[in-house]
């Protein structure tokens, strides 16, 4: 199962973290993992490169697992909520479509 915990701190996103693999099929032909990958990156691209956070952004991925961490600066937060929520809630949508093969929760961090 893939599990997401997505972190929130007073002005809203502040991380997110996609852990595993969904299991729904072979690694290489799982549309559930390709899916959250793809958003996951999105956010990354959107975070770095169209927010332009650069080095603001802190990111940690282990292939092994597979894992990928990511947060950007708390004072940002605000500003950032159309492109983290539009990703938060995309992967929420995801999860609600594959019970069983992604789980979403939410902490305050």
């Amino acid at each position: 199962m893939t599990v997401i915990t997505l972190f929130r701190g007073k002005e809203g996103l502040v991380g997110l973290e996609s852990r595993g693999h969904s299991g729904r099929s072979q690694k290489g032909e799982d549309v559930v993992c390709a899916a959250v990958s793809a958003l996951v990156h999105a956010l990354l691209v959107g975070l770095r490169d169209v927010a332009r956070l650069g080095d603001g952004v802190e990111c940690e991925v282990d292939a092994e697992v597979p894992l990928i961490h990511v947060e950007w600066p708390r004072e940002r937060a605000s500003e950032l909520n159309l492109l983290t929520q539009t990703v938060a809630l995309s992967l929420k949508e995801i999860a609600s479509g594959y019970p069983g093969y992604v789980s979403i929760s939410e902490v305050q961090s």
